[in-house]
């Protein structure tokens, strides 16, 4: 073969296989793994439409290019691969799924059909555009998440966010129900509306939102405790004096003025744990005592969070399946490492037994909204003197405010369900439907806002008002985040929070310090991004 025959041989050759490459038929094979990682590769991520269906018993079904919802018999067909609990193929061809045998959902296609709101409550969305994939692209562990965010003032940015609806509940089966103070000031109309945004690359399933009220005279007000009760109460006693580890703090604690006092994490170990020193002088009545606390969490849970779903990788689906399917997983997850973190502890000093008595903890889940709570303080309480103790983990929470009260009675708030929701400006029946029904949802997609409006009773003049909401979010997976997918660091997170945190804590650290503006820079725009826009 001549010299000039071969070279023309080998361009051809390349040619050809870069026509291949260009032009690549993407096919499925019979190895469910190899599938499975052919979907999610990411170069090719955003140009092979998929839609897995995990079953609640074990099987899977990927149905390919397209299929079609059948509403009348509650039903997805379209032509697929049948894979049984063990991953080995035992079907090939046209395929019907009964949506209620589902337990989740995984698809890199926009879900836009107004009638697919049943599958989007259970679908992982994963990189579904490059326009959407474009946020956050920065740090992927510190984009803005985290719920429905909630806006007495619609206009307020995400900084000001006035409640925070069910943070930790991130798959449906850990799906629960959330009340935040909404610190109102006094009511000048029995007429009040709130706002729901979607800020975030999540699908928000929510389920219930309502009003919790309760009239209050002046100088009264009404405050919730960690195990939502609801104390009626009288007198605010500041805080005098408080120092940590830096010294002297109490500037950042007497006013609730968003100064928050926080920590940076410890190096060497993400639960090491740092105390607070509080001081109220001159209490007047020290009679029924209630602690005051106004806090939030900083990013750490929120790096968990998206630390461990990257570490899933593209097993998303089935260890999501798995959490909806295992009751004994489901249980871990919600133990795991926030148990270990743990809660603020409040202690108060006994003076005639010279130690530190133990009262309870509070405990709240988001970084977005302040949460304002009460723990009535146990014990007979006499000098007007009183100190306190915190003691909690380093580096996860900011404190706002401190104070004391006097607990006068537990009471019972009255629920007051919406009168109508607006949809953008527009009235929105459906969503008022969707939300009054227990057994519905509104599904709130990124760029969504729903503006709930309510009627409170002529009874009184002013209220005291809580926001209860009950529902779930499932975040999208991040094309990045498949990268880091690590099982074994997945099982230990899981398995053996303490060792994860102890060994996480240098790699956290190279977040810490730049995952806040990142963060907050990261949100949607609600006036100016819309999912099914985009």
């Amino acid at each position: 073969m001549k010299s000039k025959e071969l070279i023309f041989i080998i361009v051809a050759i390349i040619i050809i296989l870069v026509a291949i490459q260009a032009c690549k038929v993407y096919y499925f094979r019979s190895n469910y793994y190899e599938t499975n990682k052919l979907l999610h590769e990411t170069k090719n991520i955003q140009t092979k439409p998929f839609l897995k269906a995990h079953l609640k018993s074990g099987d899977i079904f990927i149905l390919k290019d397209s299929w079609q919802i059948d509403t009348v018999k509650n039903l997805v067909v379209g032509n697929g691969i049948i894979y049984n609990f063990n991953r080995l193929q035992t079907f090939a061809g046209d395929i019907s799924i009964p949506i209620d045998s589902v337990a989740v959902f995984e698809t890199n296609t926009k879900i836009l059909n107004p009638e697919a709101g049943r599958i989007a409550a259970i679908t992982i969305l994963t990189a579904i555009d490059a326009v959407i994939g474009i946020i956050c692209l920065t740090n992927p562990k510190a984009c803005f998440g985290s719920c429905p965010t909630f806006y007495i003032n619609e206009n307020d940015n995400f900084h000001y966010a006035d409640a925070e609806g069910f943070s930790s509940a991130i798959a449906p089966s850990m799906e629960y129900s959330d009340i935040d103070a909404l610190n109102n000031k006094a009511i000048s109309s029995h007429f009040f509306s709130i706002t729901m945004k979607n800020e975030a690359l999540e699908t928000h399933c929510v389920n219930d939102v309502k009003l919790l009220a309760y009239p209050r005279k002046a100088n009264e007000r009404i405050f919730q405790s960690y195990s939502n009760d609801f104390y009626l109460c009288e007198n605010l006693y500041s805080l005098s004096n408080a120092t940590g580890n830096e010294g002297n703090i109490t500037s950042l604690l007497q006013n609730q003025d968003m100064q928050e006092r926080f920590s940076l994490s410890d190096p060497n170990n993400m639960s090491c744990k740092e105390e607070v020193y509080l001081d109220f002088e001159n209490v007047k009545n020290p009679s029924d005592i209630g602690l005051i606390v106004n806090f939030r969490q900083t990013l750490m849970t929120t790096y968990f969070v998206y630390s461990a779903i990257g570490f899933m990788g593209d097993e998303v689906g089935d260890i999501f399946a798995k959490i909806e399917n295992n009751k004994g997983l489901n249980d871990k997850l919600k133990a795991g490492i926030s148990k270990e973190l743990g809660n603020i502890d409040v202690y108060l000093w006994d003076e005639k037994k010279s130690n530190w008595v133990f009262q309870d903890g509070l405990y709240e889940t988001g970084p977005i909204a302040i949460n304002k709570q009460i723990l009535p303080l146990k014990g007979v309480i006499s000098a007007k003197n009183l100190k306190i103790k915190l003691i909690m983990n380093k580096g996860l929470w900011r404190i706002d405010y401190l104070a004391l009260t006097n607990i006068k009675e537990k009471v019972v708030p009255i629920e007051i369900l919406p009168s109508s929701i607006l949809n953008k400006g527009k009235i929105d029946n459906q969503a008022l439907v969707s939300i009054n029904n227990p057994y519905n949802y509104l599904i709130s997609m990124p760029g969504s806002e729903y503006k709930f409006n309510f009627i409170l009773p002529a009874q009184s003049n002013d209220y005291e008002l809580f926001l209860y909401s009950k529902g779930y979010y499932l975040e999208w997976m991040r094309e990045h985040w498949i990268k880091d997918k690590n099982l074994l660091k997945l099982r230990q997170m899981i398995e053996n929070p303490k060792r994860y945190l102890k060994t996480e804590a240098n790699y956290y650290k190279l977040y810490e310090s730049t995952m806040e503006q990142e963060f907050w820079n990261s949100k949607i725009n609600t006036k100016t991004f819309s999912y099914h826009e985009n």
